[in-house]
């Protein structure tokens, strides 16, 4: 019987923490179609040295780093500053997350191409999204972070050339200041980190919004303008939110603010409306 690993899940979380070093125990379950056996392999994984424990972390043991090195995989020695690590395990938890899905794709800030030059290394982004082909640059607040770390990440979108697309995760939506992340972007999607959104974001860019739009209102088509997505072009104006976006928030603002003959309409789930109400209190739900 080998000694090395067989089992394709088992082999699919060893390369998984040989390139982010390490990943928290309750985040295994994403490399296992069944939850039931996964804790036994893990013990096996532990026994042959594969893996090694550190109070919750798993991180690479001895046969796993020789077997890294042994397959030519990509592979970053353990990092022994304690404040990196539970960055690292920040990364791992969001790559584990969708390690299995076929439509959303997570790159580590530390896996990005140019992160030798210092302006990159510099900068608060975790990673990027690509999702369906859609790429988003994205950031995480968390709830020990001050207004002072707010104000430096708004300061590196405000920055950003390259990516027009960017997400924020946040702890809580309510300490954000919508107005504050607007800067002529694509877009900027707000999200309150939980299991719920991460699952939505899988579905991102697969929902079939003509549809929703055709039982809802007539005669209304594309919107050649970029305060709407949908219009009749006499009194219908139309925006759809997934997400908060505060670049189709301002952008929308001002149009109404410009035009409050014209009837603006949004089309979202409860959730939502309760919070763009503050932001759009004039529109129609």
């Amino acid at each position: 019987m080998s000694y090395f690993p067989k089992n394709e899940d088992e082999i699919s979380l060893i390369k998984f923490i040989a390139k982010y070093q390490c990943l928290n125990v309750s985040d295994v379950k994403y490399f296992f179609n069944s939850s039931r056996y996964y804790r036994n392999r893990i013990k096996t994984l532990i026994d042959k040295n594969f893996l090694r424990k550190i109070k919750w972390v798993l991180v690479l043991g001895k046969s796993g780093i020789q077997y890294a090195k042994l397959l030519n995989l990509e592979y970053n020695k353990l990092n022994k500053n304690q404040k990196y690590r539970e960055r690292l395990l920040r990364l791992s938890n969001i790559a584990a997350f969708y390690h299995n899905c076929k439509t959303v794709n997570f790159t580590p800030s530390f896996a990005i191409k140019d992160k030798m030059v210092f302006t990159t290394t510099a900068r608060r982004f975790i990673g990027i999204f690509d999702i369906n082909g859609f790429e988003y640059l994205t950031y995480k607040i968390l709830k020990e972070h001050d207004n002072k770390y707010i104000e430096s990440i708004a300061f590196d979108i405000q920055k950003e050339m390259k990516y027009k697309n960017i997400i924020l995760l946040v702890n809580d939506i309510n300490r954000i200041d919508l107005s504050y992340f607007a800067f002529g972007k694509n877009q900027i999607l707000v999200i309150e980190d939980n299991e719920t959104n991460r699952e939505k974001l899988k579905y991102l860019h697969s929902i079939r919004w003509n549809e929703v739009i055709d039982k809802c209102y007539k005669g209304v088509y594309l919107s050649k303008y970029n305060f709407c997505e949908y219009t009749d072009n006499k009194d219908k104006f139309i925006n759809t939110f997934y997400y908060i976006d505060t670049e189709k928030i301002t952008r929308f603002k001002y149009f109404i603010r410009e035009n409050s003959a014209k009837r603006a309409y949004i089309i979202c789930n409860s959730e939502l409306e309760t919070k763009l109400r503050k932001e759009l209190p004039d529109a129609n739900y």
